[in-house]
């Protein structure tokens, strides 16, 4: 007696042409929404910190205005006499009242006027974000940037920035500047490197012109001709070089004379 077996194959399915394209369109869609939520960050990071550097600076004229002196500078800050409260120990010292920070802002060591600059202006209630203390440390006795790093601040007597390409016309004016960079106790070159090349053009048009080697903010750090470098100076005036777009850059900002 014969026995038929019947096999039945069961229905195999796949996604349909209309179906992928769906699945292909949602993962487009994640994935632009993610880069454009990065791109949203990256922008608000941008205009809080220049925020914050216009806050420092008013902040510095206002201490001017109010006492006649430099914060960091100034030698009736602390002692018996001294003009600021719970100004009593290091950092919040005397300065030597002549009318200059004694540091450049690319210096490695930051102590000195360099950190009772933050400490008088802290001391006065003109500025947040810095505990009084001398641990130089960000959000410590050096103030936190909001893009990443922080700011140090210094006098540049001579006119000349660590790593800036060599010739006078590129040479920014004497002054006080603020180096926002990555570590606060070293010196402000491509290994302290903060920012990437777009992030640190863009607060350079957002404060200045644009470009590195021209105006009142600076690119330090890596400037020169070279593809690592966070500007390429062969340009008329340099250029950042976004199209690399590593992270090769600090910025020397000018806030006062």
């Amino acid at each position: 007696m014969k026995h038929n077996k019947t096999t039945r194959r069961s229905s195999e399915k796949g996604f349909t042409l209309v179906e992928l394209a769906i699945v292909m369109i949602i993962i487009g869609l994640l994935i632009g929404g993610v880069l454009k939520g990065q791109e949203l960050i990256a922008n608000a990071q941008v205009t809080s910190t220049v925020a914050q550097l216009k806050g420092i600076d008013a902040a510095v004229s206002t201490f001017r205005d109010q006492y006649s002196s430099l914060p960091g500078d100034m030698p009736t800050a602390s002692g018996a006499n001294g003009r600021l409260p719970n100004c009593n120990a290091a950092p919040c010292i005397n300065g030597n009242g002549n009318s200059r920070l004694g540091s450049t802002p690319n210096a490695a060591a930051q102590g000195g006027e360099a950190l009772a600059f933050w400490a008088h202006m802290n001391a006065a209630d003109l500025i947040s974000g810095v505990n009084g203390t001398a641990t130089v440390e960000w959000g410590e006795a050096l103030p936190a940037a909001d893009i990443g790093g922080g700011f140090v601040a210094g006098f540049l007597r001579n006119g000349s920035i660590a790593d800036q390409t060599a010739g006078a016309a590129q040479n920014p004016r004497s002054g006080h500047y603020l180096v926002l960079r990555a570590i606060p106790d070293s010196a402000a070159t491509a290994v302290d490197a903060l920012l990437r090349s777009s992030l640190a053009f863009r607060l350079d048009q957002k404060m200045d012109d644009g470009g590195p080697n021209s105006g009142s903010v600076r690119a330090i750090g890596g400037v020169g001709n070279t593809g690592a470098a966070c500007a390429n100076t062969g340009a008329v005036g340099g250029v950042y070089t976004e199209a690399l777009d590593g992270v090769a850059c600090s910025l020397a900002i000018r806030i006062q004379g």
